[in-house]
């Protein structure tokens, strides 16, 4: 159980041994480690490590390339073993901009970038709808720059639509439903987009759009 607990932390979680090769790491420090050069995180631990063995905590933002993070707990027993847990910035919500709305079927919008990518590169694509998701106000520029970006050179791509049941995100005092477009792919690399919030994944990407049904004032969040 405890193993599986870690695995499937949203925390990145390193576990060096004293020559600075990595032991252990759970899927998200598989992730993060795919763009950051372990020295650079091993050299991070040494600095802050405690100076007595223990687990020192610590919260303040830390950055590495895109990455960024609240803090940090350090710990080890002795000298064959240290291990770090980064914590991830679970307010990603308030970078949301919500700027030129325009109501648009996703659907249409998915199906568009579908047959564009398809005459400039050869990609296989499988694609699932949610048939319940109405139409919807988004920054649809903003959104097909960020399929452009997601799709471009890739081989193999699986899209699928759903709502979030149960889930919701607040914006300007109001709360919508969630829809998450889930994007597969060969090839990853680190995507951000002030307009949505992107998850990264193992797997792909999974792209987090507010249900917005109704005209909404332009307002930054």
């Amino acid at each position: 159980m405890f193993e599986f607990w870690c695995e499937y932390d949203i925390n990145p979680l390193i576990i060096f041994n004293q020559k600075g090769n990595i032991v252990y790491c759970n899927q998200e420090a598989e992730i993060f480690l795919s763009y950051i050069n372990k020295k650079e995180v091993f050299d991070f631990l040494l600095k802050n490590a405690p100076k007595k063995p223990s687990i020192k905590t610590e919260f303040r933002k830390i950055n590495f390339k895109d990455f960024e993070f609240n803090g940090y707990s350090i710990g080890y027993k002795d000298d064959s073993q240290i291990g770090v847990r980064f914590f991830i910035n679970t307010d990603t919500h308030s970078i949301i901009y919500l700027e030129k709305l325009e109501k648009i079927d996703l659907s249409m919008i998915i199906n568009f970038t579908v047959e564009y990518m398809n005459l400039k590169q050869n990609t296989k694509f499988t694609v699932y709808f949610d048939p319940s998701i109405p139409e919807i106000y988004i920054n649809k520029k903003a959104f097909l720059d960020l399929l452009f970006e997601i799709i471009e050179n890739q081989e193999k791509v699986y899209i699928e639509t759903k709502i979030n049941i149960g889930e919701y995100i607040k914006l300007n005092q109001k709360k919508f439903p969630i829809i998450s477009v889930i994007i597969e792919t060969n090839k990853k690399k680190h995507i951000k987009s002030p307009y949505f919030e992107v998850i990264n994944n193992k797997k792909g990407y999974i792209i987090q759009i507010p249900l917005i049904k109704e005209t909404y004032e332009n307002h930054n969040t």
